[in-house]
């Protein structure tokens, strides 16, 4: 390639990074049964503002991120959610550990329920601090934001959204150079779930994290979680990894895959409306390479990292965009509530799963093998050593000790190893 050539090509790349792309197949522009309402669904701007009410409002329990921004400095409004008042007058210590959980929303720009399901959740807490003491609301928000700590990436492609209301193509999906988040991460990338075309809504970009709104996700997760959850439309379903092509071919689940499709069953049953729950690659039927699902889970190492579809029926040819991903905005409000029993039942199997590691760690160092705490062995052992002797010197000959064999006693921590083992759970 000759040196002009090179300047061209570079050039290209370039624009391509400026340069919104327009004219994607299945992205572009279409005719929609209906468009958002701004008095019911919340815009860029009037999303940023309550958020930033917010966090000034219940400064003592919600800290907003000025860090993390988009390619265009539009903030992705990272919030962290605990007490912070608790956390700064107590130390943190093995009797009290939280379960930590990043929660994922509006990675794609068309997919406007999610974003507005992350502002309805932060009221429903903030509302149950602000109630009487002696309400449910109140001991639910102090539940868990005592047992939890909570991040969200409330808006993750904000400029992908900002193309969406300039153009009022619903059917955008990636970022302002149109690459799709969801396919720009360190898991399989570049495989055949994903595009190289700029032209593709499942363009993957020109190399793993080119985004800068992948950021968020790198630097938080530098951190153990213990579940990462990345909130979608379109259909009601429930992913559990992984999505990915290798893994599609290789019929590969993760370790923990029977604990992880537990959590995936509660989520799915604890709604009126109907979800489907699964692998990634068996429940969708197409594979998915460079998702941020599969990577938190199998690069990240965290635990619970699933994929939900809040709403929707899927596709047809009736479908457009717009209403494909989100509901009319007269029945938002009821959408929203249906959606929230999945949050509640998410963070209360977190708090148990947390409580039952507690739980477990205490009873490895407090119970030995034969069942005694260690502090009570050796006067035990040595009270024991003194009857013995006792009672030894004054039995009759045929009576005296000959020794016993000694049973084996198998304890608690032993069993749950023997049942991690055959069951291929791994409790981690």
């Amino acid at each position: 390639m000759q040196v002009n050539d090179i300047s061209c090509f570079r050039l290209l790349t370039a624009l391509l990074h400026l340069i919104p792309i327009t004219l994607s197949g299945d992205v572009k522009w279409r005719q929609e049964l209906y468009e958002p309402n701004y008095k019911f669904y919340h815009n860029l701007s009037t999303l940023e503002r309550e958020i930033r009410k917010l966090s000034q409002s219940y400064n003592d329990y919600i800290h907003l991120s000025e860090t993390f921004v988009s390619r265009n400095e539009a903030s992705q409004l990272v919030l962290s959610l605990k007490n912070f008042t608790q956390n700064s007058r107590t130390k943190s210590t093995l009797s009290s550990p939280k379960s930590k959980v990043l929660l994922s929303f509006g990675e794609h720009a068309r997919e406007f329920f999610p974003v507005e399901s992350a502002l309805f959740l932060l009221r429903n807490i903030t509302e149950g601090i602000s109630s009487p003491t002696e309400s449910i609301q109140y001991k639910y928000s102090r539940y868990i934001l005592s047992n939890l700590d909570l991040y969200l990436i409330v808006i993750a492609n904000p400029d992908g959204r900002q193309y969406v209301e300039r153009t009022r193509n619903y059917c955008w999906r990636g970022t302002s150079t149109g690459v799709d988040l969801d396919r720009n991460f360190d898991w399989n990338f570049g495989g055949k779930g994903s595009s190289s075309d700029p032209l593709d809504e499942e363009y993957r970009g020109l190399s793993v994290n080119s985004e800068p709104e992948c950021s968020p996700y790198l630097s938080l997760t530098e951190q153990q979680f213990d579940a990462f959850v990345s909130f979608h439309s379109g259909i009601r379903q429930v992913y559990v990894p992984f999505a990915d092509s290798i893994s599609a071919e290789s019929k590969r689940v993760p370790i923990n895959s029977a604990a992880q499709l537990e959590l995936a069953r509660l989520l799915a049953e604890s709604t009126l409306q109907p979800f489907r729950f699964g692998i990634g690659y068996a429940l969708t039927g197409y594979p998915a390479d460079g998702t941020i699902f599969d990577y938190m889970h199998g690069v990240r190492n965290i635990p619970f990292s699933l994929t939900i579809e809040l709403w929707g029926d899927g596709d047809s040819r009736e479908k457009q965009c717009f209403d494909l991903f989100n509901p009319p905005s007269e029945q938002l409000q009821s959408a929203l509530e249906d959606v929230m029993p999945i949050y509640e039942t998410l963070f209360t199997f977190l708090i148990e799963w947390e409580g039952r590691k507690k739980h477990q760690y205490y009873h490895s160092l407090e119970q030995p093998d034969f069942g005694l705490p260690k502090g009570y062995i050796v006067p035990v052992l040595a009270v024991s050593v003194l009857l013995l002797a006792i009672f030894h010197r004054h039995l009759p000959s045929s009576l005296g000790f000959r020794g016993y064999q000694r049973r084996r006693v198998v304890s608690l921590r032993s069993l749950s190893s023997t049942f991690a083992v055959t069951s291929g759970v791994k409790i981690t």
